[in-house]
């Protein structure tokens, strides 16, 4: 009797083993979750990570985000940012080149001036238009200087800005980097 009781509890817990192991593994964990302030755009060649304008005031800022070119092959540039019309209109830009599989912190190089209608606090939609054709629309959110932001202009946007921090996860990097290679923090990394 003991062995009977024995060999249907042994079956059940096979039962119900097999039937959790069958519920998958598509857990939250297995998914890309970046907690920051700023929006991220995965859906083009190049990500754009953690954008967000930094302003002291109402109406000026500067954005700042990562772009990472994740083609092996091909440099992607940059070449125009836009609003929707209704808080920012056209943002005056240099074209930002980003080397095959690297990054550029625009945090790093001072950020692009945004000039607009904006408030603390609201979100601002733009688009970021790429040579090779794509273009990444996000909801920006508009945060303030708070300290953290150190060595972005915030109160006096300047004209147009070309950031020059290029980083290679491989390990190469352009004359003109300054960061390691390990160095793919995004701009709200350090915190207070």
């Amino acid at each position: 009797m003991n062995l009977r009781r024995t060999l249907a509890t042994a079956s059940a817990g096979l039962a119900l083993i097999a039937a959790l192991a069958a519920c998958g593994f598509n857990y939250p964990t297995d998914k890309v979750n970046q907690i920051t302030a700023g929006a991220n755009d995965r859906s083009g060649t190049v990500d754009v990570l953690n954008a967000a304008i930094v302003s002291k005031s109402d109406g000026l800022g500067t954005f700042i985000a990562t772009f990472v070119n994740t083609s092996q092959r091909q440099q992607i540039s940059v070449t125009s940012m836009a609003g929707d019309g209704t808080a920012v209109g056209q943002i005056t830009m240099d074209p930002l080149p980003i080397n095959p599989n690297s990054l550029v912190n625009l945090a790093n190089g001072g950020g692009i001036a945004v000039e607009g209608s904006y408030r603390l606090g609201q979100f601002v939609t733009l688009s970021i238009d790429f040579d090779n054709g794509e273009t990444a629309t996000l909801s920006v959110p508009v945060v303030l200087d708070d300290g953290q932001w150190l060595g972005l202009d915030t109160a006096r946007p300047s004209p147009s800005s070309s950031p020059s921090d290029t980083t290679s996860p491989s390990g190469t990097t352009s004359p003109s980097d300054t960061a390691s290679p390990s160095d793919t923090s995004s701009p709200s990394a350090s915190s207070s």
